[in-house]
């Protein structure tokens, strides 16, 4: 017996046995194909009817994996295949298909009477049919896996930025909050649109681009005003040691009469009906909003009260004020501050550093109110008596 193997018989053998896998086009799954499309419905301007339809068409194909390479042609009779889309009107049904061929994801390959049907050869196989052609969705599969990766990125990409966004303006909120109990309108508002963009699946990149810049003005105000506040700092300590005179040879002098004795302290603290309202008609903004000056403390303290919470002070502020610099000099130092109040962002902290000022020795609210006098306008009017 001859057991040898011929030559031309090896590599025959060899293929049957072992077949090559990579060799022949993917099989993809029907359903991996429809969800993909699915999830890229809204991007490729497709509805959820259209994508019914597909699903239709899908259902309609041979059982097990597609095979791109084969015939992929949905053959059945628009009569019978409407079951498969929930019973779904026929003309939907129509536009449906006619939308898919539109993106590119079928082709529709008709009969001249329109009838939809299989071409069998001798043997009863299928070598052609008239219906719905599926091959152009085959044919743009790794162009929708690209777009689906893109868009997952980009999605990653913006909600990144949106945690960035909001936590940038949170800890600015929180070291201008330090310092300023109230927010100015503004910075309210853009609370407001980044909460509306964060929540919004829409957003776009440029929106919080908008938003940055604006975060970024309010930190550089934030920066300002401190860098405003230790200079403050700064010229008061100066002013203070500049009282020292250069005869001195840097001895310290102690000067008589340096601070207010105690009854002159409470005498500039007495409410004075008199002087109230004639340094109520001294103001500028204040007599725009409170023509009739008040002439009991009560009244007084309640129009200050109110009117400083226009400007962005609080009470604790305002009695702090009236404690160490008296009814006249606090009048008119709100109505300075009033009047700047454009240029100042910190209201509260302005108001501390004018106080502080003003125990110095030194005069404040543009010259309107002089320390260790019973005010200017004492002088011009008369001490009452």
């Amino acid at each position: 017996m001859n057991t040898l193997m011929s030559a031309a018989m090896p590599r025959g053998q060899a293929i049957s046995a072992c077949p090559n896998p990579g060799t022949g086009p993917r099989l993809l799954d029907r359903w991996e194909l429809l969800s993909l499309v699915t999830g890229l419905r809204h991007e490729l301007g497709l509805t959820d009817r259209d994508v019914m339809v597909l699903r239709a068409h899908l259902t309609v194909l041979p059982h097990g994996p597609l095979d791109p390479s084969k015939l992929n042609v949905s053959f059945m009779q628009i009569a019978e295949i409407l079951e498969r889309a929930c019973g779904m009107d026929e003309r939907r049904f129509r536009r449906g298909e006619t939308r898919l061929e539109q993106v590119g994801l079928i082709r529709r390959r008709l009969s001249g009477n329109g009838r939809r049907f299989p071409e069998r050869d001798n043997q009863g196989l299928i070598v052609n049919a008239y219906g719905v052609d599926i091959a152009p969705l085959f044919e743009r599969y790794a162009e929708l896996l690209d777009m689906r990766d893109r868009i997952e990125e980009e999605r990653l990409l913006l909600r990144s930025r949106k945690n960035s966004v909001s936590a940038r303006l949170q800890a600015a909120l929180k070291t201008f909050l330090q310092s300023s109990p109230k927010l100015p309108d503004w910075i309210e508002s853009l609370r407001i649109q980044l909460r509306c963009a964060v929540r919004r699946k829409t957003t776009a990149l440029d929106e919080l681009d908008a938003i940055e810049a604006r975060i970024a003005q309010f930190e550089a105000e934030i920066s300002r005003a401190d860098s405003d506040q230790q200079q403050d700092q700064t010229a008061m300590k100066t002013a203070v040691l500049a009282d020292t005179c250069p005869v001195d040879a840097g001895q310290t002098v102690r000067h008589i009469e340096s601070k207010l004795k105690e009854k002159n302290k409470k005498e500039h603290i007495r409410f004075d009906p008199r002087l109230i309202v004639e340094s109520w008609r001294k103001t500028e903004m204040l007599q725009q909003f409170y023509p009739n000056a008040p002439e009991r403390e009560r009244e007084a303290a309640e129009a200050l009260f109110s009117f400083s919470s226009f400007i962005g002070l609080g009470q604790s502020g305002v009695i702090h004020g009236l404690s160490v610099i008296g009814w006249e000099a606090m009048i008119h130092t709100l109505d300075y501050l009033s009047s700047k109040i454009a240029t100042i962002s910190r209201p509260e902290g302005y108001l501390r550093s004018m106080i502080n000022a003003y125990e110095q020795g030194e005069p404040i609210a543009g010259g309107r109110v002089v320390p260790n006098e019973r005010c200017r306008w004492v002088q011009s009017y008369g001490v009452p008596t």
